[in-house]
């Protein structure tokens, strides 16, 4: 500390000294401080107390404005600095339940508190017209002298004026979840690169979409050639997901864990996915928030950055086939639109034969994560109540699909295992749980059971802490599967889903 100088910090903490009274001037206060600050030098590391240093300031001003001064040093570290009785930087709270502490006690709470609710602000004043602003905004402008008259229609007329809306970028949508159709790439906007995806991540992202109600979400790896303008998307990591109340965000321990798997395995982090899984694949105004953002982080070194959305169980589809839209977000080239436009890739299915030994791990961790998870979809349900399919059949009929570019029968004993685990490890294991709780949850057993479409359509009273999520939300649910809340029910009223944000 500057024994020449007094700081702004001190003025603040201390303010009576400088505020023009005659008795108390900065000059005494220096005084008194360095006084203080003389005797703490020649008494470390004994503790210096408020009484052993008023002897030493007769006539320099009274003994409660001295004691203020002594705790203001004591609170800051300047004096008693690692002494038993000094409670420095953060004393603790007073419990003004208890009996009356003493007045010095009193004080330096007081003080404290002043002290951690200092800092910097930046001067803020009213224009001419009454709105609050920063003072370094006013200086060099030139202003107009009104009459009074003048000077109140001015105001009038600023009020009537359109406020910029914070909310959306999107000109006239409020609603985060509203779907926005994607763009096609032509002769306006050209398709930046060429994507190709190998069946092993539409496996997975596929598989993953399947099973839970709530949106899922996970990492793509893959590599870009540049010189070709050519994106292949190699594998599929599945992520966790976490609850903020509005919408799920992956988690970051488990992106991280992702990033690490695909690294090892030689790829880069190209792409995010997440599923729709009773909605059609088109993004929210949050996804495109979420799509820009990933490519603002991801793509610094130059490597584009893609968003898959998977659609496993949209009533407006008959097929057993999922959708799937590849997306990318660009600049908006019209000044009157939203800012940020989604453009749909047609992309490649490719005809390299997976790496099936992780395409396993990644559907074994699938299965043990949402078997017996709040949120899960009932695989032995039927998925539609104009199908004979049920929720496994249709799954292992999209999954099917994406086998058909690999040579014959090589993804045949695959869907098998697929099968196979999914009867003994996921359904098994849902019917005995089901059992425990006397409700029968097979196919045909009763006149009433209800089918997934039914299910997500269902109206239920609201859930206490559900949401539309990954089932990480951790919200209670019983074997029927109903719809985790009420914003469930919204967003099929509206027509739209949640995305899924993971970057703060």
């Amino acid at each position: 500390m500057d024994m020449e100088t007094i700081a702004e910090d001190e003025k603040q903490a201390i303010p009576e000294f400088f505020e023009g009274r005659p008795s108390k001037t900065p000059e005494r206060y220096l005084k008194i401080r360095n006084y203080i600050l003389d005797q703490w030098l020649k008494s470390k590391p004994k503790y210096l107390n408020k009484t052993s240093v008023r002897p030493g300031l007769k006539n320099c001003g009274d003994v409660n404005c001295i004691g203020r001064i002594h705790t203001y040093l004591e609170l800051i570290g300047a004096i008693n600095f690692n002494c038993e009785q000094a409670v420095y930087n953060r004393p603790k709270v007073v419990d003004r339940s208890k009996q009356k502490e003493g007045k010095d006690v009193l004080e330096a709470y007081q003080l404290a508190q002043r002290l951690q609710s200092m800092r910097t602000r930046k001067r803020r004043v009213r224009d001419i017209w009454g709105n609050w602003c920063d003072a370094k905004d006013l200086e060099g402008q030139t202003y107009e002298h009104l009459s009074a008259e003048e000077l109140a229609l001015r105001r009038e007329e600023m009020k009537r004026q359109p406020k910029p809306c914070k909310i959306s970028k999107y000109k006239g949508s409020f609603d985060p979840f509203q779907l926005i159709p994607c763009r096609t790439f032509g002769e306006d906007v050209q398709e930046p690169f060429q994507v190709i995806v190998c069946a092993e991540t539409l496996l997975i992202m596929d598989m993953h979409a399947h099973v839970s109600r709530g949106e899922v979400i996970g990492l793509l790896g893959g590599t870009f050639i540049e010189e070709e303008k050519v994106l292949k998307i190699y594998a599929a990591e599945p992520c966790n997901s976490v609850s903020t109340g509005l919408q799920c965000e992956m988690d970051p321990v488990s992106q991280t864990q992702a990033c690490d798997v695909l690294s090892s395995l030689g790829f880069s982090v190209v792409g995010w996915y997440h599923s729709h899984p009773s909605f059609h694949p088109n993004p929210s105004v949050r996804d495109i928030n979420t799509q820009d953002q990933f490519q603002s982080y991801f793509s610094r070194g130059g490597a584009p950055f893609i968003g898959m959305i998977v659609s496993p169980y949209d009533p407006a589809n008959r097929s057993p086939h999922s959708q799937t839209t590849c997306l990318l977000v660009k600049e908006s080239q019209e000044p009157s639109g939203p800012q940020k436009l989604p453009y749909r890739f047609d992309f490649l299915s490719s005809q390299d034969i997976p790496d099936w030994e992780q395409t396993l791990r990644r559907a074994q961790w699938i299965i043990n994560k949402y078997c017996q998870t709040p949120g899960s979809v009932q695989m032995d349900r039927f998925f539609r109540k104009d199908s004979h399919l049920t929720c496994l059949e249709k799954m292992l009929s999209s999954l099917a699909r994406y086998l058909e570019p690999l040579p014959d029968e090589e993804g045949d004993p695959f869907l098998t295992q697929i099968q196979s685990l999914f009867q003994s490890e996921f359904i098994a294991k849902q019917q005995k749980e089901a059992e425990s709780l006397n409700i029968s949850s097979r196919p045909g057993n009763s006149d009433d059971l209800l089918t997934f479409d039914q299910l997500m359509g269902e109206e239920e009273r609201p859930q206490e802490g559900g949401r539309d999520s990954d089932p990480d939300s951790g919200s209670a649910s019983d074997s029927s599967v109903q719809p985790s809340d009420t914003s469930v029910r919204d967003k099929q009223q509206h027509g739209v889903t949640s995305g899924l944000c993971a970057v703060d």
